[in-house]
């Protein structure tokens, strides 16, 4: 009978696990990634994210104004990917494409509005509710923008806020909670606030943030 040394078996188990590779665990393949934006808007997912979202708004800006309505109210709202899409830009970029190509493209003023934020804006028109478009574009796009936001349905706002200079390597967060605090600081209740970027809501000033789905890229 041949007896097995339980010692000798161990030491070889450890050394055949050492003489293996250990890797770390590897992100998704970009090309993946990018497949899985595009199955994720084709799909209409997206969509149905988006009108989730914007029929939480709505609701929200119903009971508000049912509760008070001889208050100031106001909304404050994102614009891309928030009120117009680029995704086509996007998509055509390779989900990419430096900011020159990207303000480029957003320049062309083509851009098409996403119908429940606009459903949501025009809602609040309607019903007396001040709307305020803060965005992180460039001051040099305001003709631009606001030729596409008309264009698109959004009409009458009561103000219109680009990221300037002296924000623009700083967190967008920074900039977009001062100019709701200047807004505040007219006498408005800001009821809500609705962009796809955490860094559209972080900082307070409005009473309920909603966050659409934001996949395309990140800004801090």
């Amino acid at each position: 009978m041949i007896k097995t040394n339980k010692f000798f078996i161990a030491c070889l188990i450890s050394l055949a696990t050492l003489a293996a590779p250990s890797f770390a665990q590897e992100p998704m393949n970009l090309a993946l990634s990018k497949s899985a934006l595009v199955n994720y808007y084709d799909s209409g997912e997206y969509a149905k994210d988006i009108d989730q979202a914007a029929r939480i708004a709505l609701e929200h800006l119903k009971t508000r104004l049912s509760n008070k309505p001889n208050d100031k109210l106001a909304i404050v709202l994102d614009i891309d990917e928030t009120s117009l899409s680029n995704y086509a830009n996007m998509k055509a970029l390779g989900f990419g494409g430096s900011l020159k190509q990207i303000m480029h493209e957003e320049k062309k003023g083509n851009d098409p509005a996403i119908q429940p934020i606009l459903n949501l804006y025009q809602f609040a028109k309607a019903n007396n509710v001040a709307v305020f478009f803060v965005t992180g574009r460039h001051p040099d796009e305001r003709t631009a923008t606001e030729k596409n936001l008309m264009q698109v349905g959004y009409k009458n706002w009561d103000g219109l806020f680009f990221k300037p200079k002296m924000y623009w390597d700083k967190s967008a967060a920074l900039y977009k909670t001062k100019v709701r605090k200047e807004i505040t600081e007219l006498g408005y209740k800001i009821v809500l606030n609705v962009g796809d970027q955490q860094s559209d809501l972080d900082g307070g000033y409005a009473e309920k943030q909603v966050k659409l789905p934001g996949p395309f890229y990140l800004i801090s």
